[in-house]
């Protein structure tokens, strides 16, 4: 099957992603949630093996109030880089959700959620670029996969032909004043990914990715959304990043025997090094919720 992406190959993906499902679910929590938590009224005392699922659970919980997923509403929804399917798994609760389509362009992942099988859920091995559902959707979350929609050898015109043909995608996809959640980590105080800890990155953890800038979101949404919250927080990646490498080190037997000594160092670098960047404030992370437009503003160059 060929997948087609402007952005992030396939390949590139399998390198991070595919790793192995087992060294995953060695550090990250039982929700096996990949991007940042919420960790808002969680005191900094609380045992590692309770926080960071309530964290996480916080998060998703977040982003179905951001798209306005009440109790018993049954709403359905799309989650586009969908992941181990954290959200998949929770979004059923309380009714907020009836049925959940998720994305995702990493063949491990889609294989883990083709095995689980959760009810309500259907996973899709699909770009968003190749996404054509039937019917409409009532709500669209995203979290951590629009950092991989453009690549670090396209300029900002390039990259926001992307982000709004993106964008334009969701207004497709939702029904009239239907709601969207996005939650990327952007650059911030740097210009962008230069430096020994970008290299290192982008050559060894996330091949040819590249980060938005806030502007850039702001300018390739605004002909198809309305922004009605925007949060950043680099503090929530900041304990977050620090529990999984905390959580990676008290595995570091198992997980050299997955991944090898090597693998191990290399993402015991990575999660320290994702660290120092945000809090030295290079990056941070947004939180945003959209409302869609009824018809597309024709905005003058």
């Amino acid at each position: 099957m060929t997948i087609t992406t402007a952005g992030t190959t396939a390949a590139d993906i399998a390198f991070h992603y595919d790793l192995g499902n087992d060294f995953y679910a060695l550090w990250l929590d039982e929700t096996l949630a990949y991007t940042a938590a919420r960790w808002d009224g969680i005191p900094p005392g609380e045992p590692d093996a309770t926080a960071l699922p309530r964290a996480q659970r916080a998060k998703l919980d977040h982003h179905l109030d951001l798209v306005g997923a009440r109790p018993g509403d049954g709403l359905r929804l799309l989650d586009v880089g969908c992941g181990w399917g954290a959200m998949l798994a929770h979004a059923g609760r309380d009714g907020r959700i009836a049925h959940a389509t998720g994305l995702t362009i990493s063949r491990a992942q889609y294989d883990f959620l083709t095995a689980r099988a959760l009810p309500g859920t259907e996973t899709r091995l699909e770009s968003w670029e190749d996404h054509a559902p039937e019917r409409p959707y009532d709500a669209v979350v995203s979290m951590g996969a629009f950092e991989h929609f453009a690549t670090a050898g396209m300029d900002r015109a390039e990259r926001l032909d992307v982000y709004s043909r993106y964008f334009e995608a969701c207004h497709r996809w939702l029904r009239p004043s239907g709601r969207m959640s996005l939650q990327c980590i952007a650059y911030d105080g740097a210009a962008d990914g230069s430096g020994p800890i970008g290299d290192f990155v982008g050559a060894d953890v996330f091949p040819s990715a590249k980060l938005p800038r806030l502007s850039e979101i702001a300018a390739a949404c605004d002909p198809y959304f309305s922004v009605v919250a925007l949060t950043a927080s680099a503090d929530d990646y900041v304990r977050t990043l620090a529990s999984w490498s905390a959580r990676l080190l008290r595995a570091r037997v198992e997980a050299e025997r997955l991944v090898g000594p090597e693998g191990y160092r290399r993402y015991r670098r990575y999660l320290r090094a994702s660290e120092v960047t945000f809090l030295r404030g290079a990056a941070t992370l947004y939180r945003i919720g959209f409302r869609r437009r009824d018809e597309p503003l024709r905005l003058s160059a």
